[in-house]
């Protein structure tokens, strides 16, 4: 069977589709995916071992110019790299109106999604085939895992979520502590002087800090809150060299981003800082994942003493 996932961003959307993947290949051993995503994330889909191509589109570039899109020479290409292939069953995890207008509608087979009620954009539906009613009240972990096994027709399994990550390369654990400090949102970012002295106090406990960053305005911010102290600034590395340093750490403290979730699916002790954002429908699941929520809703209001405590002990149990 080959299927198609539409699911072009963000990364931690991604990240929570491969669960997904893993019991569908559970069910059907000879199941393979191709996957349309965004160019930026398109290391992620290669993890599974289930996805042959991937797809990339940069539908981002046209972000508020999507009007220009419809008479582009790239639409066109679109079209024809996206009705290349028939496939049995193409699923749109987005759910839309932009991934399934201008992606799925152009897809060669029977096109699934989630129904008006289900999808983020009720619009979107108009393009499926075949609607399915997902609740949206839950982890949207367990929303693609049900929208896939109704899709493909296996019962929703009753395991936790497996995200099957293979990075293609073997890796040893480092004595290593990874730091994500950074966030599209400003308000999600904690504040550089808790920062630095959660890195002071964490220095003597590890052999190494590394601070992944992905901009030149991140590397600057980063740099300057980190001047002077014996880190790794991991500057703008593809997602599989920023995923390899992960899984080969003892620890991770992350705010609300992408590689939170990437640590997540990686089973990484990680502690995962929350502000203005609720986890519940989106946040870590795994069972070495830990949230610490800001009372207040605000980044500011995090504890810099909790989180230099719980790096502590979690250095401790990791090494011991």
């Amino acid at each position: 069977m080959r299927v198609l996932v539409v699911k072009t961003s963000s990364m931690g959307d991604l990240v929570h589709t491969l669960p997904a993947l893993t019991d569908a290949t559970n069910a059907y051993g000879d199941i393979r995916f191709d996957w349309v995503c965004e160019p930026a994330f398109s290391d992620i889909p290669r993890w599974h071992p289930s996805v042959g191509y991937v797809l990339a589109i940069p539908l981002r570039r046209w972000k508020g110019q999507l009007h220009r899109l419809l008479f582009s020479r790239d639409l066109a290409a679109f079209k024809q790299v996206l009705g290349a292939e028939r496939y049995d069953v193409v699923i749109d995890a987005q759910g839309l109106l932009k991934s399934a207008f201008l992606i799925t509608r152009f897809t060669d087979g029977p096109k699934h999604g989630f129904d008006r009620r289900s999808a983020k954009e009720g619009m979107a539906a108009t393009v499926y085939d075949v609607k399915h009613r997902v609740a949206r009240l839950q982890h949207a972990i367990s929303r693609t895992r049900e929208l896939f096994a109704k899709s493909l027709g296996y019962p929703v399994p009753d395991t936790e979520p497996d995200a099957s990550i293979n990075l293609g390369r073997p890796q040893k654990l480092a004595d290593r502590l990874v730091l994500v400090t950074r966030a599209s949102r400003q308000s999600k970012c904690w504040t550089s002087d808790r920062w630095r002295a959660v890195i002071e106090d964490a220095i003597p406990q590890f052999s190494e800090i590394v601070l992944p960053v992905g901009s030149e305005i991140d590397y600057e911010l980063v740099s300057d809150m980190t001047n002077g102290l014996p880190v790794r600034i991991l500057n703008r590395a593809s997602l599989d060299d920023v995923a390899f340093e992960i899984s080969g750490s003892r620890a991770v403290v992350s705010v609300d981003t992408g590689l939170a979730h990437v640590a997540d699916a990686l089973g990484k002790e990680m502690l995962a800082l929350y502000g203005p954002t609720k986890p519940r429908l989106v946040g870590p699941v795994g069972e070495r994942s830990q949230i610490l929520k800001s009372p207040t809703g605000e980044m500011a209001d995090i504890n810099a003493a909790a989180v230099m405590e719980w790096i502590s002990q979690t250095g401790k149990a990791s090494a011991s």
